[in-house]
């Protein structure tokens, strides 16, 4: 693990963390990167911590994992001059284990109303179809929990706010024809059931940074540990994955998961595209 990073939870307490725990062709891929563009713009434009009941906490699940703001190792904070990002590391291949940073707030929304987005640091940093990864859960309609994995490698990228950072974007696109495939309209028409970045498969590190969720009116970037939007996380207790939610993440990422948005925009048929399109769920 870093030095840099040990030094920073040592003199940060309060930080978070814990160490030993098809289609229709070229003019559908045009309206495709049309949409991504227009998502990148408003997730760019998202402001820092607002009271919106939107919370983000790093947690380490198993030995050999960190997860915790990190000073002096990210981009500019929206106030401050600590310049945090947030560490996610794996120091051995054990199975089971995690570095995460769960997202509370977003539970019981419509799958189809998320976007997602964050910066990470190129230089030392990790990005596979895996690590990290959005680790979407999703309640069906008729209550079965899927999981669906939103990888780096697989998102757009663009420059991040600062030099040698690179951004990857998840659109409502790309979000929506990926649940869609794992579980159909039975997942397409769900709820959101959980969402954490998680960095389990590799072992290695990555900062990250300038994290955002879009969903509805709830809307957050977290550009510091003080970010979080709202004074009081729910519950009180430390954030952790359901047995089923361990099971899920264990499963091998499937053939549709390890495609870019844009083979995947270009793969849906037009069925799936028109399900894909729906902003509204259906009756019933």
């Amino acid at each position: 693990m870093p030095a840099e990073a040990w030094a920073t939870v040592a003199r940060n307490p309060g930080y978070t963390a814990a160490f030993s725990q098809a289609t229709k062709g070229v003019d559908m891929r045009r309206i495709s990167l049309a949409l991504v563009a227009a998502g990148a713009l408003v997730l760019a434009a998202g402001g820092g911590a607002t009271d919106d009941g939107v919370w983000l906490f790093p947690a380490s699940h198993g030995a050999a994992t960190l997860a915790a703001w990190n000073a002096q190792q990210g981009e500019q904070d929206i106030q401050g001059s600590a310049n945090q990002a947030l560490l996610l590391e794996k120091d051995a291949p054990l199975e089971g284990n995690s570095a995460a940073a769960h997202v509370s707030g977003v539970e019981g929304l419509p799958v189809q109303v998320l976007s997602l987005a964050y910066e990470y640091r190129v230089k030392d940093g990790t990005c596979t179809v895996t690590d990290p990864r959005w680790a979407l859960f999703v309640q069906g309609r008729s209550g079965r929990e899927y999981e669906v994995n939103l990888g780096c490698k697989v998102a757009p990228s663009s420059p991040g706010a600062e030099s040698g950072w690179i951004r990857r974007s998840f659109s409502q696109t790309f979000i929506r024809g990926q649940v869609l495939r794992k579980g159909g309209q039975d997942a397409l028409f769900g709820r959101v059931g959980g969402l954490a970045l998680v960095f389990d498969q590799s072992v290695g590190h990555v900062y990250v940074d300038n994290i955002v969720v879009q969903a509805k009116a709830r809307t957050n970037r977290w550009t510091y540990a003080g970010d979080n939007g709202g004074t009081h996380p729910p519950g009180g207790l430390a954030p952790a994955f359901t047995a089923n939610q361990l099971a899920l993440l264990a499963q091998t990422a499937t053939a549709d998961e390890q495609l870019t948005e844009d083979e995947l925009v270009a793969s849906l048929t037009p069925d799936e595209w028109s399900l894909v399109s729906q902003d509204e769920l259906p009756a019933g």
